[in-house]
């Protein structure tokens, strides 16, 4: 009993994945999470980003409202605002370390991909970002810390289709157990997260 306690005290920030990747995690951010995607697991237009974040150990992926994400509300009427549909934001943010060490254990969970599933979330991703005239994404401004900036997203951000609906959307096209339906909060993600994590890819 000992041993199982000592066991299951002991974080484990890194699991194999179901295809032998590196994990792609989700991070609690509060009101809405995130998604880490390793660098090297950037598939297709996408891998753009290991340029654009040269260095780089997993690329964030956040979405939001245009007029929420880039300037946080302030003010009571900015929240009840905050539901209305709109334009929507993608925010993307290079990391040089590993999600649990940027935001704490405690806050992510690691998910293993099934064989191939890495394509499918840097289609869903790269589907829901604007191109400009290049080609590449639509840079929008620049984040409030370094490593950190928004780009136009193609999708319009509404009561159905929130943040954490987005998230939960992006993992299930990556072949996780997760489904945005009925989604509106981070811990509702988290918690399907966790569900569909293998055990040893918990976050305590």
């Amino acid at each position: 009993m000992l041993l199982c306690l000592a066991a299951c005290a002991t974080p484990a920030p890194y699991c194999k994945a179901g295809d032998g990747g590196a994990p792609v995690y989700v991070a609690d951010r509060g009101w809405h999470v995130e998604i880490g995607v390793p660098a090297e697991r950037l598939e297709g237009p996408l891998a753009v980003y290991r340029e654009i974040f040269p260095g780089a150990r997993y690329v964030m992926f956040g979405y939001g409202k245009k007029t929420f994400i880039t300037a946080p509300a302030t003010t009571f009427s900015e929240y009840v605002l905050a539901p209305v549909p709109g334009p929507a934001a993608i925010q993307v943010t290079g990391l040089s370390v590993t999600p649990p060490e940027a935001y704490g254990a405690g806050e992510t969970i690691a998910l293993a991909l099934p064989p191939g599933a890495a394509r499918g979330l840097s289609d869903f991703l790269w589907s829901d970002l604007e191109q400009d005239s290049a080609g590449g994404p639509r840079l929008m401004a620049r984040g409030p810390f370094p490593g950190s900036l928004f780009y136009y997203a193609r999708s319009q951000y509404s009561i159905a289709h929130t943040c954490n609906t987005w998230a939960a959307d992006a993992l299930d096209a990556g072949g996780v157990a997760v489904t945005g339906q009925g989604v509106y909060f981070a811990e509702q993600v988290m918690a399907r997260a966790a569900k569909a994590a293998p055990p040893l890819c918990r976050m305590p």
